[in-house]
């Protein structure tokens, strides 16, 4: 029998989407080595919270995980509706950062509002990845966030509608400003004449690994998008986007194929074509 991504204060139905939506293609993060992982455990109340970063406020029925208890993650904010919600951090290898000639701790900032009940927010190896959010909300039940080892984000905005719905931001992942990632059209579109629905429900949104999302670029009903790929400043994507392509416009469309990325201006890195599964650059 395979083994279930289960955690402490973790639904089983989430237990169960997160291995429905968990693979290779997304993140390195197994059942195996999330159980291997040393865990402190904290309540909404506890006065550790406000060391390690998190002002909790709303319905104290909320688990908060951590994996280094000496480890600030930085500085965050999470209002709580419904209960029995899960927060997650791997923060083992998380440390301050020099800013304005101070040190700060930790790297995670943000604010983070979880409407229904039974949701679960997970954060794999923060270590010193720069991640900062405008708002994520979670806005029914049984809702999951999962973010992937090395991503990064300089100022993304999240929601999630529908019950059971999820968001997954796979590893190295590099998120910039003016982000904003929707699950669903924002309302309903109606035929006038039948009343039928006619655009899409709310649906999973699954970023592979190593994606780059340019500036201002906004997700809305995008379904997944595939290993390595590129999308373009200003970009409106919805569906599906496959791997290893530059996509640009309103609505997105392929601009480019064969094409990733790399976090050095001189070019992917072996560590990053390595990760992918890409062998060496072709030599002319």
């Amino acid at each position: 029998m395979t083994q279930s991504f289960s955690l402490p204060g973790l639904s089983m139905a989430n237990e169960e989407r997160l291995s429905a939506l968990l693979g290779p293609k997304v993140t390195s993060l197994t059942p195996e080595t999330l159980q291997a992982l040393p865990m402190t455990i904290y309540g909404a109340t506890d006065p550790e919270l406000k060391r390690l970063g998190i002002e909790a406020s709303g319905n104290p029925d909320l688990t908060v995980i951590v994996t280094d208890p000496e480890r600030p993650i930085g500085q965050l904010r999470v209002e709580v509706g419904g209960g029995g919600s899960l927060l997650f951090f791997d923060n083992r290898t998380s440390s301050g950062r020099e800013t304005g000639g101070r040190e700060t701790s930790g790297q995670l900032h943000g604010n983070i509002r979880i409407l229904g009940s039974d949701c679960a927010v997970m954060f794999d190896r923060i270590g010193d990845s720069y991640i900062a959010f405008h708002d994520v909300f979670l806005r029914s039940s049984n809702q999951l966030l999962f973010w992937g080892a090395g991503a990064t984000a300089v100022g993304v905005s999240i929601e999630v509608e529908g019950e059971g719905r999820a968001v997954v931001i796979g590893d190295d992942a590099l998120i910039s400003s003016g982000i904003w990632i929707r699950n669903h059209d924002m309302h309903a579109v109606h035929d006038i004449r039948t009343g039928e629905r006619i655009n899409r429900p709310p649906v999973d949104t699954v970023l592979e690994r190593h994606v780059w999302l340019g500036q201002n670029a906004l997700l809305l009903n995008c379904q997944r998008i595939g290993t390595g790929s590129i999308v373009g400043a200003t970009s409106l994507v919805k569906g599906v986007v496959g791997e290893y392509v530059a996509i640009a416009g309103t609505p997105a469309r392929v601009i480019r194929y064969q094409v990733s990325w790399g976090r050095e201006a001189s070019g992917m890195t072996e560590l990053e074509r390595s990760a992918l599964g890409l062998g060496p650059v072709a030599e002319n």
